[in-house]
């Protein structure tokens, strides 16, 4: 097929204003249009759907183990046979105890999407879930991992990550509250619960990862792009004052650290994240999103700073997405190994140390590894492991020029029944496989969706959009099949519709046509995925994009936890419910499909799917409206979004404007009937006709109102619950 024109729209990668929309040309000669067998494929899916009870992803994708922890609390190497590391099951609400050649010795439950995992001096283990408020404690007894009570947080959704630190204390992430939690356990009680001290502090936007040495606390802020490294009192708190902050443009997603022992008592500190400058879309792609891995020296105290030593573009090197890297002195300098989640290969950069420090230009030694590394830690000798979800494995990398890479599948429960669509479709998101063929040549960049939707949510940046001085917001790629048309701007019918722009906008300016086929040749990582020979041989440009389509089919929200066991609202719960379908349902209609009017669901039965788990009610309509947030992405407005899981989509507005949900309800505006006022906002005259509503910019009048303080606070603890 003749390669069809290059968009110049942007891509799913950035939400808002992201692709122009214009449906793919017909083949070349007036024949039939090839993606009509792909809408008639979306079509019966949709028509197969009860979108009232469309599970959660995070089930059907597997067990994902998301995280490595030494069962040591030193760091000891195992005795063969015996536990070694534990690894949490995210899309199993559980913790496994491993042998370091990562054969599973015993499983306990965990709490909720189990994404964190500490161990104590006394070598005692705690795991935190990010949909549960409360941590697991266990206990290790010979190749068994036992429950052994638990800390009940109150006032918290989830715990995202916990560190442990030698005082006897810990460290806990809240992610929805941005807040970092100090605890010191007590004894047990009869009823398994633990008393506890607690101290808790404002620390930054998405914290998701907490790390403690011996005398510093490091917590990376995903939506605040910020690194946090505080000094650390002798009874395990943090100090006040003193933090040093290392601070980018874009998402930190990984990040490991020594302490030194010079006179500032400082650290070396290695960092995995996005390129540390805007995003540059003038060219009719993505521009400078490169994966980079940085160095810095930290010192904290009476005068915190962080100095960049090195910033290394491990994109050029087939590292994209960086979620776990390992910093380590070596006689010679430092060492660090980072992988990829998006790429197929492992890079070894080597620092040498010089009269003047380090050097800042490393040698870069590279292997292939497997796409989808989201932890590692070291073993015995050389060795590492590796976390893998994207492959729903364990890998054990033995080192060394030539070692095999050891592949263990979690068990499961027998094979995996995912269709090997499903599978395609999830390698096409979190990889490079979209686009294999980019290159980081000047503004040129490699990358995936995940560079700018974390585990499919968001940055946290407002990117330029090369469009006058308009400017949008990431929003999450979960929850699209029953949320169209899709984007803010370009308004696209159909998942076939947006597939298609993604494969042709992901390679523009590859050099390549975007109508393209793939084969085990092109990557050969395809085989761990567990597809046929088959499949492997030829995946022609229709079956990448019907997989694809399937994974978006399939990537629906994961469970809210406000809602998470609970049959009912609470007073303040109902009162905002009433206040939102009076104030907000007019746009943000509560249907089932955002493109159905008829789906739309009767108050009377909010309640009862606010509070499934499914959460289904989408909460947006299709067209676009002017609500004061400008400037506008379209003339015509921007279209409604859904407010599904809101609190994954700070900051907001398509201008990013509002850092909170009590900012976006505080400059709310609304006719209240008893007037009418007309004034200009931004450029264009906007009435205040009966009936209108303003998220910002409200003209000056008579006949706007503000909402008062308590459908405020009602409106926050409904739109909590969404």
């Amino acid at each position: 097929m003749a390669a069809r024109p290059l968009a110049l729209a942007l891509s799913l990668g950035l939400a808002v204003a992201a692709c122009d929309g214009r449906p793919a040309p017909p083949a070349p000669g007036g024949g039939p249009d090839p993606l009509e067998p792909l809408r008639r494929f979306e079509a019966a899916r949709r028509a197969a759907t009860d979108f009232s009870r469309l599970p959660s992803s995070d089930r059907l994708l597997g067990p994902d183990p998301i995280a490595l922890r030494p069962v040591d609390p030193l760091g000891r190497p195992a005795a063969p046979g015996a536990p070694a590391l534990l690894s949490p099951l995210r899309g199993r609400d559980a913790l496994v105890l491993l042998d370091a050649s990562l054969r599973e010795l015993s499983r306990a439950p965990a709490p909720a999407s189990p994404t964190g995992v500490a161990v104590m001096p006394s070598g005692e283990v705690f795991a935190s879930g990010e949909a549960s408020p409360a941590l697991f404690r266990y206990v290790v007894r010979g190749a068994s991992l036992e429950p052994a009570g638990r800390i009940e947080l109150a006032g918290v959704r989830g715990v995202r990550d916990v560190a442990a630190g030698p005082e006897g204390v810990l460290y806990a992430l809240d992610e929805r509250a941005g807040a970092l939690l100090t605890l010191r356990p007590g004894p047990v009680r009869a009823d398994g619960r633990l008393e506890v001290e607690r101290w808790d502090e404002p620390i930054g936007a998405g914290p998701f990862r907490v790390v403690r040495l011996a005398r510093h606390l490091i917590v990376d802020c995903l939506l605040d792009h910020t690194l946090v490294v505080l000094p650390v009192g002798a009874d395990g708190r943090p100090l006040p004052g003193g933090a040093a902050r290392i601070r980018h443009d874009g998402p930190i997603w990984s990040f490991d650290a020594i302490e030194t022992d010079d006179a500032g008592g400082g650290l070396l500190l290695a960092a995995g994240g996005v390129e540390d400058r805007p995003l540059d879309r003038t060219g009719g792609s993505f521009g400078y999103i490169d994966s980079f891995v940085f160095l810095y020296r930290v010192a904290t105290g009476a005068r915190p700073e962080a100095a960049l030593l090195s910033a290394v573009n491990v994109s050029e090197h087939g590292v994209l997405t960086p979620k776990a890297i390992a910093l380590s002195a070596l006689p010679s300098g430092v060492r660090v190994v980072a992988t990829g989640y998006g790429g197929d290969r492992r890079a070894e950069l080597l620092f040498r140390a010089t009269d003047a420090g380090l050097s800042a230009a490393p040698e870069v030694s590279t292997r292939p590894l497997a796409p989808g590394v989201a932890a590692m830690a070291a073993l015995d000798g050389g060795a590492f492991a590796y976390a893998n979800p994207l492959l729903d494995a364990w890998l054990l990398d033995a080192g060394g020029e030539g070692a095999a890479v050891v592949k263990r599948p979690v068990q499961d429960g027998g094979a995996d029944a995912r269709a090997e669509e499903l599978r395609l479709g999830e390698a096409l998101f979190f990889t490079s496989l979209m686009a294999p063929w980019n290159r980081t040549d000047g503004p040129l960049s490699r990358f995936t969706c995940e560079t700018c939707h974390f585990e499919g949510y968001v940055d946290g940046r407002t990117h330029h959009t090369g469009r006058g001085d308009v400017r949008a917001t990431t929003k999450p790629l979960l929850g699209l099949f029953n949320n169209r048309p899709h984007f803010s701007r370009a308004l696209d019918p159909d998942l076939t519709t947006m597939a298609d722009n993604e494969f042709r906008v992901a390679g523009a300016l590859s050099g390549h046509d975007p109508w393209f086929s793939l084969s085990a040749a092109d990557a050969p990582w395809l085989a761990e995925l567990g597809l046929s020979d088959a499949a492997r041989a030829g995946l022609p440009p229709e079956a990448l994009r019907r997989a694809l389509m399937s994974f978006l089919m399939a990537f629906s929200h994961r469970a809210n936890p406000a809602a998470l066991g609970r049959s009912s609202f609470t007073p303040l719960e109902r009162n905002g419910a009433r206040v939102f379908r009076d104030r907000c349902a007019r746009c943000h209609a509560p249907v089932l499909r955002s493109d159905d009017p008829g789906s739309a669901v009767p108050f009377e039965r909010w309640e009862e799917l606010v509070l499934a788990p499914e959460g289904a009610i989408v909460w947006g309509r299709a067209g676009y409206e002017r609500t004061g947030v400008v400037p506008y992405v379209h003339e015509d407005g921007a279209r409604v979004p859904s407010l599904r899981r809101l609190y994954k989509k700070r900051p907001y507005f398509t201008n990013g404007s509002a850092k909170s949900l009590r900012q976006v309800l505080e400059r709310a505006r609304f006719h209240d009937g008893s007037g009418r006022a007309d004034a200009p906002v931004g450029a264009a005259p906007v009435g205040a006709a009966p009936g209108a509503f303003f998220h910002d910019g409200a003209p000056a009048g008579e006949g706007l109102a503000a909402l008062d303080a308590g459908s405020i606070e009602a409106l926050l603890a409904f739109l909590d619950l969404l």
